[in-house]
């Protein structure tokens, strides 16, 4: 025990002679300025306050080993912000030092150095003044960031009566977050504009439960977790969300309504040329995003005219009823099935190679004739032909795809009709027709 008592007094008297001699001295003098300096340039860093205080630790830990550090920072319309360094240790050589702005306390810098004797108290107390000055412009940046998430949220809920998306509810959370006084929010939608529900969260959740709201087309559940527990001009802020929400979510159920109504072909029940190009359009962008495969199969009604001319049109309409029937039960259901011709029709299958879409294009045009039978006189036979195409190989641009289905197509039925061709193969046999 003397001996490490011995090597104990040993260390402490060496690093006493080296903060007292020259080369001492001179480092830990560059080792301050340096931590100055970088404190200053951080202040004119584009970073959030909580950024800020995590960056403000990292950097005093850099240049005053610590066996604990911390800043704590707290004031109105901002959630307390608070970063730490290592375990906080109750001991006579913790250094601690005010935060302020004009005189008025807003936090503090507590720091527990490593080796004490090389740690001057005033150097602490310079650090704590040089954040003192940036803390000023940050908080008021905050306050003005946290303020105009009011704005962002007024706006990205009126985004929601157009449509929503989950790209607009992640934002939509986001700033519900950055409200004044919110440490998180958390948002559950379920929409027919949706296609189902969406459930977001951004920060710490909220402690309370979820507040829900049934709308016309779905229903949405919306919460805010608040720094301290909620004041009335919370709940307020809270409530004219809500109704906010309720209002933009009725206007997308009535937008969603009216556009179903302008892209579905009145006959069929199905998607009409619009709504098969928006569609394409969709799953090209998707299949680009993952490297996917996706097929499209174009189909066509082999001599409809004359069923129109000789049976008339009711029977036609029958016709082509019974024709999409039998597409339906053929397809998956996340596939889009589109009318859009007369008698054309546009399968849309994200996911699908050029073979697999050969294969279904080939068990359709086979039962085509049986599906159709019931629609039709004795002794009339309906039979199809159809053109297939595959993104990338055949088309990156919707029209390009269609055109090249269209293609294959025209191909199929110029060799014969009641057949499938590729669009790989396609300008080959129309060179032959």
């Amino acid at each position: 025990m003397s001996n490490l008592r011995a090597i104990g007094r040993a260390q402490d008297h060496a690093l006493s002679e080296f903060r007292s001699s020259d080369d001492g001295a001179l480092l830990m003098r560059l080792a301050q300025t340096e931590c100055l300096l970088e404190l200053a340039k951080l202040s004119a860093a584009r970073i959030d306050l909580n950024s800020y205080a995590g960056t403000v630790v990292g950097i005093v830990t850099q240049f005053v080993p610590s066996r604990f550090c911390a800043i704590e920072i707290e004031v109105p319309d901002v959630p307390p912000i608070a970063a730490r360094f290592g375990k906080p240790i109750a001991m006579a050589e913790l250094h601690e030092h005010l935060l302020t702005i004009d005189e008025c306390a807003v936090g503090r810098l507590t720091v527990v150095p490593e080796v004490v004797q090389l740690t001057p108290v005033a150097f602490i107390a310079t650090i704590s003044e040089q954040i003192s000055m940036s803390l000023g412009s940050l908080i008021e940046a905050e306050r003005l960031r946290r303020q105009a998430a009011i704005a962002e949220t007024i706006h990205l809920v009126e985004v929601l009566s157009d449509l929503p998306t989950s790209d607009d509810l992640a934002r939509l959370v986001e700033a519900l977050a950055s409200l004044p006084n919110a440490l998180g929010a958390s948002i559950e939608v379920t929409h027919i504009a949706l296609n189902g529900s969406v459930a977001l969260a951004s920060g710490a959740p909220p402690l309370e439960p979820l507040r829900t709201v049934e709308v016309p087309g779905g229903s949405f559940s919306v919460g805010i977790r608040w720094a301290t527990a909620a004041q009335p001009r919370d709940n307020e802020s809270l409530d004219e969300i809500v109704g906010m929400l309720s209002v933009a979510l009725g206007k997308a159920d009535e937008r969603q309504r009216l556009r179903d109504e302008a892209e579905t072909d009145p006959l069929t029940g199905i998607g009409n040329r619009r709504r098969a190009m928006r569609a394409l359009a969709s799953a090209i962008e998707r299949a680009e995003k993952i490297d996917g495969d996706l097929g499209v199969v174009y189909l066509d009604l082999d001599h409809f005219k004359r069923v129109n001319d000789t049976c008339g049109h009711d029977v036609g309409d029958r016709v082509l009823i019974s024709f999409c029937q039998h597409i339906a039960t053929m397809v998956r259901a996340y596939d889009s099935v589109n009318r859009i011709g007369g008698e054309e029709f546009l399968i849309i299958c994200p996911g699908l190679s050029e073979d697999a879409g050969e294969s279904l294009a080939l068990r359709i045009v086979d039962a085509t004739a049986v599906a159709c039978a019931d629609s039709l006189p004795p002794g009339w036979n309906q039979t199809a032909s159809a053109g297939i195409a595959s993104f990338p190989a055949a088309g990156r641009e919707p029209d390009a795809l269609l055109l090249s289905a269209d293609r294959a197509l025209y191909a199929a039925k110029h060799g014969g009709r009641n057949q499938v061709r590729r669009a790989s193969s396609a300008d080959a046999a129309v060179r032959t027709a």
